[in-house]
Parts: structure tokens; sequence; C-alpha cells
């Protein structure tokens, strides 16, 4: 019983030795993972932001391919109309 209780406390102490020994080493790891954390938060924040609004760009984009869509078959029939216009117009001179 003697035996475990005194390779406990070797273990202990060698562990204890270990992280007084690297105790610097440590906290600047811990402190630099802390920083890395704050700014893997910042940088999701602003893509959550960016993500907002190209949603909303979206939106829009959808709204104005619409209305470019009507404007563009607006434009096909006035130019269809138009061209039978001019193809009669032609031939009328042209028979004359």
């Amino acid at each position: 019983m003697k035996l475990r209780n005194l390779f406990w406390f070797a273990t202990g102490a060698s562990i204890s030795y270990h992280l007084v020994k690297n105790r610097h080493e440590m906290k600047s790891d811990v402190q630099e993972t802390g920083q890395l954390v704050k700014g893997i938060q910042e940088n999701l924040a602003k893509i959550q932001h960016n993500l907002d609004i190209i949603q909303e760009q979206k939106a829009n984009l959808n709204e104005l391919v619409n209305d470019f869509q009507y404007k563009a078959k607006l434009f096909s029939q006035q130019a269809t109309a138009s061209l039978k216009e001019i193809q009669a117009i032609w031939q009328t001179n042209q028979n004359d």
C-alpha cells in the first residue's frame, strides 16, 4: 500500500513540476488560442452579415431580371410589329 501511495505522489509531483516549468509557454498558448477563437467569432459574424446582404441583393436581382425579361418581351413585340409595317411599306413601294 505504501508503494502505491509513493508512486502516486511521485507522479503528481512530476506532473506539477512540468506544469510549473512550462507555465509561461502554456500561458502564451492559452492566450493565443483565445485570440484565435475571438478572431474566428468575428470572422463568422462578418460572413453571416455578408450572407444576409447577398440574400437581400438576390431578391433585388430577381426583381430586375423579371423586369428585364418583361421589357425584352415588349421590345420584341414592338420590333416585330415595326418590322411588319416596314415590310408592308416596302412591298407597296416595290409594287408601284
